[in-house]
């Protein structure tokens, strides 16, 4: 009995990430402004946050990034029209996520 070869699919996997730098806060929401969704809401550290979003969200920048500091020391800050980008999941590294361009196909 002969098998067929199995052919090996290299296209990318497409999703979005969205990528927040932050000092003194505790937790981020994001927000579509479109309708008011929460996307996300999460804990954060300092330094680079990334978070994988569905690929609609590196379409338009229809997010919106709240920043909020739990102890205190500052107030809420909001980030309108944020646009996550564009990356291929299988060669997209999480600890060094700027800069990046996903492959092409």
């Amino acid at each position: 009995m002969i098998l067929p070869s199995v052919k090996i699919n290299k296209s990318p996997l497409l999703f979005s990430a969205l990528v927040v730098n932050t000092e003194d806060a505790e937790r981020l929401l994001v927000i579509n402004k479109l309708n008011g969704e929460k996307v996300a809401h999460f804990s954060i550290k300092n330094g680079n946050n990334v978070r994988i979003l569905p690929l609609f969200y590196s379409v338009n920048p229809i997010l919106a990034v709240v920043m909020f500091d739990d102890d205190g020391q500052y107030n809420a800050a909001i980030q309108d029209n944020v646009q996550a980008m564009l990356i291929d999941l299988f060669s997209f590294d999480k600890t060094n996520p700027l800069p990046y361009e996903p492959t092409v196909a």
